[in-house]
């Protein structure tokens, strides 16, 4: 008998994403090695490289996007995908230790279409 109902995945609500508008949009992009474990929420800054390192750790690196999963670029670049824009709880936003997210930090997401809130969790 063909079994039809089976459970292949699950998924744990995480409260990063608290709205519908602006409508979420990916692209993919490369992160730094050494940047080590990222988990999702972790802003992303662009290097003059092009590259993607945690937000806070290199001073010159603007606000870029967001990490949609967690990746390990300890040893070195890693693909990854990003948010680049959608409306995101702003107390899951990572950034690197010690730093902390800036108004013009959240200006320039604004620009790219990030826009960060202030939201419960349940």
């Amino acid at each position: 008998m063909t079994e039809l109902s089976k459970k292949t995945a699950a998924m744990e609500p995480d409260d990063l994403v608290v709205g519908t508008q602006p409508s979420l949009r990916t692209v993919g992009a490369t992160v730094k090695g050494g940047a080590g474990e990222l988990k999702r929420g972790t802003i992303m800054a662009k290097g003059a490289d092009g590259l993607l390192d945690i937000l806070g750790k290199d001073t010159e690196a603007e606000a870029y996007g967001i990490l949609t999963d967690d990746i390990n670029a300890a040893d070195g670049d890693q693909p990854a995908v990003i948010y680049i824009s959608g409306k995101f709880n702003a107390n899951k936003m990572i950034a690197a230790d010690g730093y902390t997210i800036t108004e013009k930090d959240k200006d320039t997401l604004r620009k790219y279409g990030i826009e960060l809130t202030a939201a419960l969790s349940y």
